[in-house]
């Protein structure tokens, strides 16, 4: 027994929130279970009063017990939304007579139904009957949709207000956190020397100063004032000569045949390179091969 009632309090603390008396959480759940029961139950019943004789002494007996039980059921899952959460004073005495209306046409019920449901003469069974449900029905329905709107918003606002205490705590932590940071940081910079990007300020290098004495017996200046340079002029600065220096670079012969016009020295460049290029394929070892489509090409139309 006791699992149970853990069991209906871990439910309610879950979806409704702590209890402001235990007795309530009891009370509502027992009249939610009680209330779908009987429902079932009279609609079950309601079914059956089908299958028998209709008009006969047990037709009408079953189908009262079914109305009966229906009209009690009802009322019962709705005041349960009521008990169970914590709503006001007025809330539950709206409740409590919308109970009182429902339970006093179940009475009515009782006593005209099933010969004095419909008659001729006067107002019959049935609108009073009904009637008087409807009302206790509206009641009730409208303060079970009270007592949820009340709870709806007494679960919005709370996390809102207990929300503020937290963030204002937050705040000064990373405000003291930041600080303590930022005094750390000081700490650490007080002894390094650096600009923007990273780079020294006061580069540590070395620079070599030489003192030149007017007099110095290591360094005889007559013999660099003597000294005489050795140069080699070219006598011609023709396309030729220009050749040859190039071939004396890379170790080629130096004898040459001087040209007198200017074709004969293009042609003496053209023919120059093209022995560069002669011995760059040497050098390298790549010969140039004929593609796919010129051979075909020797093959089929040569």
């Amino acid at each position: 027994m006791s699992g149970y009632r853990d069991r209906l309090r871990s439910i309610y603390r879950d979806y409704i929130g702590e209890p402001d008396k235990e007795r309530d959480i009891y009370i509502g759940f027992g009249l939610f279970f009680a209330g779908v029961t009987l429902a079932v139950v009279g609609f079950g019943l309601f079914l059956y009063s089908n299958v028998l004789e209709s008009g006969s002494t047990l037709y009408w007996q079953i189908r009262e017990i079914a109305l009966v039980v229906g009209f009690i059921g009802l009322p019962s899952v709705l005041l349960s939304v009521v008990v169970l959460l914590p709503v006001g004073f007025k809330t539950r005495v709206v409740s409590a007579a919308g109970t009182v209306f429902c339970l006093a046409a179940t009475v009515i019920l009782v006593d005209v139904f099933p010969y004095g449901w419909t008659t001729s003469e006067g107002i019959n069974g049935s609108v009073w009957t009904i009637s008087v449900y409807a009302t206790g029905l509206v009641t009730l329905v409208a303060s079970t949709g009270a007592a949820l709107v009340a709870h709806y918003l007494e679960r919005a606002t709370a996390p809102a207000e207990s929300a503020e205490p937290v963030d204002s705590a937050e705040s000064e932590s990373e405000s003291v956190s930041k600080a303590d940071v930022d005094s750390d940081i000081e700490q650490a910079m007080e002894g390094a020397e650096l600009s923007w990007g990273g780079v020294e300020q006061q580069p540590k290098t070395k620079r070599l100063n030489l003192d030149m004495p007017d007099t110095d017996s290591d360094l005889d200046q007559t013999a660099i004032e003597n000294s005489e340079a050795t140069t080699t002029r070219a006598d011609s600065n023709d396309v030729d000569d220009a050749v040859d220096g190039l071939r004396q670079l890379q170790g080629g012969q130096s004898n040459t045949d001087r040209s007198t016009g200017t074709e004969e020295q293009v042609n003496a460049l053209t023919e120059f390179r093209n022995e560069q290029a002669e011995d760059d394929d040497v050098e390298t070892g790549v010969e140039e091969q004929k593609g796919l489509m010129s051979r075909l090409r020797s093959l089929f139309f040569e």
